[in-house]
């Protein structure tokens, strides 16, 4: 009797929805529950190994770290994780800091946290963005001089270098030194960026 064996395209194509089903069970961003459970389990697996006492176990809940938002994310440059900035209520003086998640086994994880590389627009990225600024302001000046002046840098605005990027100190964005010019004249100045779905942003001024 002759073996029935399926089509070549069939078999294909059941190799393509099996690795399209394996890849929709992985989300596309963690949560901010997940996020905090991740947090809460790495500091108490952190205190679990001081001496206990009434005392360091109130002193402990005080430093817990209670995150108030998760922004920012994106897929990192360089490796199948994602980083985003969190912020939280904990502290005195709170700052936003960059996580790096990671997809294992079914599950977001926390690696290792140390030396993750701070993500930055590219050059032509952050050109994009300033000059699109320049175009909205035009939009908004009633004097023609101004008016002109800012529809000339939408155009011909140019970055050269962005660099020193680092986390904001009051706000979850990303502070960067863009050294710009117009062809003629260039100079330096801290540049606020955010990532929304994915996207380099200007982050608006308050």
């Amino acid at each position: 009797m002759r073996r029935r064996t399926l089509p070549r395209n069939a078999i294909a194509l059941l190799a393509l929805l099996s690795c399209t089903a394996a890849a929709a069970d992985v989300p596309a961003l963690p949560s901010l529950p997940q996020v905090q459970a991740l947090m809460d389990q790495m500091f108490d697996e952190a205190i679990a190994e001081r001496p206990a006492s009434d005392t360091s176990r109130l002193l402990a809940e005080t430093l817990r770290p209670r995150l108030e938002s998760l922004t920012s994310c994106a897929p990192a440059a360089d490796s199948a994780a994602v980083d985003c900035i969190v912020t939280s209520s904990t502290g005195i003086h709170p700052r936003p800091q960059l996580l790096r998640l990671a997809w294992v086994g079914s599950q977001w994880t926390l690696p290792g946290q140390r030396d993750v590389p701070m993500p930055a627009p590219s050059a032509e990225q952050a050109q994009a963005l300033l000059r699109a600024r320049f175009a909205a302001l035009a939009t908004q000046q009633t004097d023609a001089g101004e008016r002109a002046a800012y529809e000339q840098a939408a155009r011909i605005t140019q970055v050269h270098a962005v660099r020193n990027c680092d986390l904001g100190r009051e706000a979850a964005v990303f502070e960067c030194t863009v050294r710009a010019g117009d062809g003629t004249h260039q100079g330096e100045q801290t540049v606020a960026f955010i990532r929304v779905d994915g996207q380099w942003q200007e982050a608006p001024t308050r």
